[in-house]
């Protein structure tokens, strides 16, 4: 098995984690998008993610926001638990969010999949996933998700570093256990690690900040990155359809210290 097949079972197909890394990575995900929205509808929440605690349902005069929460439906469907659900009072607008994080090969699946979840609610709510691979992957589409949803690119960065971050805990936990199982599991951890490196590209992330920026004549938020190069990428690997790849080559070490760098500054 090759370095990328490697880390992309250990990161994203593992039964073993999907109780715990996967859940917790996903969840870190849900929790991002919660506080971005809590401050765009005026709830009293903090401004920190680090101290961030997710209520599963809150309600003031602007919006009603649940979390992980059941749904009532006039018709009755399987799927009526969205990871997000927003119901703006002012513009009289249910959306639901999904958020997957996958690997490569499975992006566009994960993507679909989220959709078709919410099929019979289409006419009446708006459904947006939020789904990239572990490292930054997206689908083409992605880029009009965060513009339905106001994202700004300053925390969809600081939402890839969290989930690289993540992923590189999982791994670092797999070194741990390897170097007591001996020779073949280091080895094995070792091309795991190059995948990273492989996958991971080193930009400088921004603080999180989740007030509102001032609007481009395209609706989307404002964000100036101190450096010159573009978060999202126009070009990237093509899947079952184009992708825009975010991260290329970078040192795991430096990449590891600049996700601490924003942790501190959440």
């Amino acid at each position: 098995m090759n370095p990328v097949d490697d880390i992309q079972t250990d990161t994203t197909q593992c039964e073993k984690r999907l109780g715990h890394d996967y859940t917790r990575r996903h969840n870190e995900v849900v929790r991002c998008l919660h506080l971005l929205l809590l401050n765009r509808y005026k709830f009293k929440s903090s401004k920190r993610i680090r101290s961030h605690s997710v209520q599963e349902i809150l309600d003031n005069e602007y919006a009603e926001i649940r979390v992980d929460t059941r749904i009532k439906t006039d018709v009755k469907i399987r799927n009526n638990r969205p990871n997000i659900f927003i119901l703006d009072k002012k513009k009289n607008k249910i959306t639901l969010i999904e958020a997957g994080i996958t690997s490569q090969d499975s992006l566009q699946i994960v993507k679909t999949e989220k959709l078709r979840k919410y099929d019979l609610l289409a006419n009446d709510f708006e459904i947006i996933p939020y789904v990239m691979t572990w490292d930054g992957i997206v689908t083409k589409y992605h880029k009009s998700h965060l513009k339905r949803l106001e994202i700004p690119i300053n925390v969809e960065a600081c939402i890839q570093s969290i989930v690289l971050k993540k992923t590189v805990e999982t791994i670092s936990f797999d070194r741990r256990r390897g170097l007591e199982s001996g020779l073949n599991a280091e080895e094995s951890w070792e091309r795991a690690s190059m995948g990273v490196i492989m996958r991971s590209e080193m930009h400088e992330e921004p603080t999180l900040s989740l007030k509102e920026e001032k609007r481009e004549e395209d609706g989307v938020k404002n964000f100036k990155p101190k450096n010159k190069a573009p978060l999202i990428s126009q070009g990237g690997t093509t899947l079952e359809e184009p992708t825009n790849n975010i991260n290329k080559e970078s040192d795991l070490k430096e990449e590891t210290e600049v996700v601490k760098e924003v942790e501190e500054n959440m």
